[in-house]
């Protein structure tokens, strides 16, 4: 197996620092390790549970957005897709990293509120104007203009200019990203059958493991070969159809990294901590990096 070349930037791969950072070795593919003695997972309670219904949490359109203040703090914004009438959501100011979690929280469920109401997206986002003060969540001034951004990735990086971008979901506003509707009774896009290109999925050494988390429960593992040539993720067996689901955009953010050029483990390392996307989950933030002497070993581990 080769490894992708190395350009001289991040080749598009916004977020991910390379060369890597010299304070986070990558490991040497001699050095050996040996693997921790880790416990089973935890059961999935019962059957997984599907989402609730909600608003789309991305969209490639345009977006309105309003600001979410409190005691003067921008938290974050309140957005909401240009024609998409099902796509809105609370975007996160990390530097007021423990208080925008938890304003994401209030906003959850008062978007998930409005949507149950049948509110379009934008006026699911409108209504707040002017509303009195929470506590933790804020409040959108009452005198708050309505602004918009090219794109949910450009106002992210407007307010968040240091954090990793996420392409997001596969399939956005019904989309594939060449415009190819997903509903098929809306017409078909050029019928290719093309793989994301991306990292071989199968290697014989070593492998470093971080878990995929949704909604509480873990549901599969992104890994990487400590040569960084090989990459992959691996759904968790007892969670099923949920864990399966969740493949398509770790696959895709693995493409975007090695498209990049970006050594495997530093791509994963560069997972943690985005938000938890509400059919693939997320790698915690503070996920602890673990090792298998092999990838079959990990497999073993995704069937408890």
């Amino acid at each position: 197996m080769s490894t992708p070349p190395h350009p001289g930037g991040n080749g598009g791969f916004p977020g991910l620092p390379w060369p890597p950072d010299p304070s986070r070795p990558l490991p040497s593919p001699g050095d050996a390790h040996d693997p921790p003695d880790l416990p089973p997972a935890p059961p999935l309670q019962g059957e997984p549970v599907p989402p609730r219904e909600g608003y789309e949490r991305s969209t490639r359109q345009r977006v309105l957005y309003l600001p979410v203040v409190a005691g003067g703090d921008l938290l974050g914004y309140l957005w909401a897709a240009e024609a998409n009438a099902n796509a809105c959501g609370f975007l996160r100011n990390l530097a007021f990293f423990e208080r925008s979690l938890n304003a994401s929280s209030l906003w959850s469920r008062r978007l998930d509120q409005a949507y149950d109401e049948g509110l379009p997206a934008q006026d699911a986002v409108r209504r707040w104007r002017g509303a009195p003060e929470d506590p933790e969540g804020g409040a959108v001034p009452p005198d708050a203009q309505e602004q918009w951004a090219p794109g949910l990735n450009e106002l992210g990086a407007s307010l968040n200019p240091d954090a990793p971008r996420s392409p997001g979901p596969l399939v956005q506003d019904g989309l594939y990203p060449d415009g190819t509707p997903a509903d098929r009774s809306r017409g078909w896009g050029p019928l290719v059958g093309a793989p994301l290109p991306g990292y071989p999925e199968e290697t014989a050494g070593p492998v470093v493991h971080l878990p995929v988390v949704l909604g509480g429960d873990l549901v599969g593992y992104v890994w990487a070969a400590e040569t960084g040539d090989a990459a992959g993720y691996l759904r968790r067996v007892p969670a099923g159809r949920t864990g399966e689901i969740a493949m398509g955009l770790w696959k895709a953010r693995l493409s975007d990294a090695f498209e990049a050029g970006v050594h495997a483990v530093q791509a994963i390392r560069a997972f943690r901590g985005l938000p938890e996307d509400h059919l693939s989950g997320t790698v915690p933030a503070d996920a602890v990096e673990q090792y298998a002497p092999a990838l079959a070993e990990l497999r073993r581990l995704a069937e408890q």
